[in-house]
């Protein structure tokens, strides 16, 4: 019973990626990147023999199938590898916003 509440809730393969992807670079990155540095800042706990292979496993689920349209993950498309997150588009408020003004 102790050792469940001495252990804090740890992060997720999905939140330790968005948190590299948002924090740490301005560009697309390749999983072994994502890996290099949740590991180096420490983001999550690693255990077993393949955190690559779960990584990887986890953003290519993410960008197929149902899950796209929820995911938070986009992989370029003609690109091996290569992720980054995705761009949320803001509609306008009202339809006045980009009406051009009289001269």
């Amino acid at each position: 019973m102790k050792d469940k509440q001495k252990r804090k809730k740890e992060r997720t393969w999905a939140e330790a990626a968005r948190m590299v992807l948002e924090n740490f670079s301005d560009a697309p990155m390749t999983p072994k990147q994502i890996l290099h540095v949740i590991q180096t800042k420490g983001l999550k706990e690693m255990r077993g023999t393949a955190p690559l292979a779960c990584l990887v496993t986890m953003l290519h689920s993410q960008v197929r199938g149902d899950r796209v349209k929820n995911s938070i993950f986009f992989k370029l498309p003609g690109r091996m590898s290569l992720f980054t997150l995705k761009v949320l588009k803001h509609e306008p408020l009202c339809s006045q916003c980009f009406t051009t003004l009289p001269a």
